[in-house]
């Protein structure tokens, strides 16, 4: 028995390993894939091409100007820039330019009109290209809008680099990053989640060990596996809603959060095994409070109620009654079950979020604080990087192995744990 037990925790611990692996090898590669780069920024300094400026800019043909103003304009969204005189070779030749850098990899400007003046029309895509520069110029946001200056000029190697540009309150204008309606369906969604994954907690065994059948579900001990794997799911999906509100695209996971999901899922299932294929203490008593009756946590609740009413049926009796005696007798018997539970249960008893997952059955363990502490350090720069730079972040694949080594490291130790 030992012998075949001792195979199977060395079959998990290759497992959670051999899931490892791979994502470490996904990242090593992809770490040596060139990144795009945004263009450097053009001189400042703008000189009006053939007299040509800049005198509006709109956001639909039968808007009011945008001059100065916050816009409902976003990613995707269609920018009409008005100008004094039409564009002597059309548009074909021109790219856009905000706050001094141009934009690459927008579709074709097509020349069109605003309100009877000529005006080119530029759809504001975001692509492989240009990634880079609406990242970071929607990173970090402080409001709903991030103003930037507009102007035009030739693309590179088109020909000369002046510029058409225009006042300062007719040539720049509100880029809308969210809007509310987008910042209250994400708060929502995200806010749905985290009540069904962590508020249930409370009162349920979404992420508790059920060892003892016996304890309540708010008395079950928290698991660390299954907290990893709740927390890394709840973190990526609310990265996720963020993304998606803010570029408007769906695009926005990363190899590397998928590889921190399948190693904390690995963990939990792992962990689960252990517990399942050995005996513990918790199957020690388990057996123990069965002989008792006690089965299930409803037989705990069943034993209080009939203490509960034997003492109403106790006190409704005279002094003198022969039944008082039998009576007492059935109360002390369901008292000293249920004093032989809590002494049973006590060490298994949840104490608190932190200790249960910092802790086994005999103490504070380094193993476990280990996982916490480089849980909490990766999540910790993964919401930075959503913040800062508007994209799940790209952990190499060192800081993966080691995440994989922790785990592994974890489930090892718990299969050599001394209960005792």
């Amino acid at each position: 028995m030992n012998t075949e037990f001792a195979q199977r925790s060395f079959g998990i611990l290759i497992l959670v390993c051999a899931g490892a692996v791979p994502c470490v090898v996904a990242s090593l590669a992809l770490a040596q894939s060139p990144a795009v780069t945004g263009n450097p920024a053009v001189s400042a300094t703008a000189l009006a091409a053939d007299g040509l400026q800049i005198v509006s800019l709109a956001e639909s043909q039968d808007s009011d100007s945008i001059n100065g103003k916050p816009s409902h304009i976003r990613l995707n969204g269609k920018l009409w820039v008005v100008l004094n005189h039409p564009l002597p070779d059309g548009a074909k030749n021109y790219a856009l330019f905000l706050n001094d850098e141009e934009i690459k990899g927008l579709d074709p400007a097509v020349v069109t009109s605003y309100r009877s003046q000529p005006a080119v029309l530029f759809t504001l895509k975001r692509s492989s290209v240009n990634d880079a520069f609406w990242r970071d110029l929607l990173g970090s946001p402080r409001s709903d809008h991030v103003y930037v200056r507009v102007s035009l000029g030739r693309q590179s190697g088109a020909g000369p680099s002046d510029r058409i540009a225009g006042a300062p309150e007719s040539a720049h204008f509100g880029l809308e990053v969210f809007t509310r309606l987008d910042l209250g369906l994400a708060a929502g969604a995200i806010l749905l989640v985290l009540i069904f994954v962590w508020g249930h907690a409370r009162t349920r065994t979404t992420l508790r060990d059920n060892l003892l059948p016996q304890l309540a579900p708010s008395q079950q001990p928290y698991s660390l596996g299954r907290s990893q794997m709740a927390f890394w799911f709840t973190l990526i999906f609310a990265a996720f809603v963020v993304l998606f509100f803010v570029l408007q695209d769906t695009n926005v996971l990363t190899s590397q959060a998928l590889c921190l999901m399948g190693i904390s899922g690995a963990t939990a299932a792992a962990a689960i095994a252990v517990d399942v294929g050995r005996t513990s203490p918790a199957d020690v008593t388990n057996c123990a409070l069965q002989a008792l009756g006690l089965n299930t946590y409803e037989d705990v609740q069943r034993v209080q109620q009939e203490i509960i009413v034997r003492q109403q049926q106790l006190a409704a009796l005279p002094p003198t009654s022969p039944q008082r005696t039998q009576l007492q007798i059935e109360i002390n018997d369901r008292g000293s079950i249920l004093r032989t539970y809590h002494d049973k249960t006590r060490p298994f008893v949840s104490q608190g979020w932190f200790k249960d997952v910092t802790t086994d059955i005999n103490g504070p363990t380094v193993h476990r604080l280990q996982v916490v502490s480089w849980t909490a350090a990766l999540g910790a720069i993964f919401l930075y990087s959503v913040y800062r730079n508007l994209a799940m972040p790209e952990f190499n694949g060192t800081l993966l192995a080691l995440m994989g080594i922790s785990s592994a490291g974890y489930v090892g130790f718990k299969v050599q744990e001394v209960n005792s």
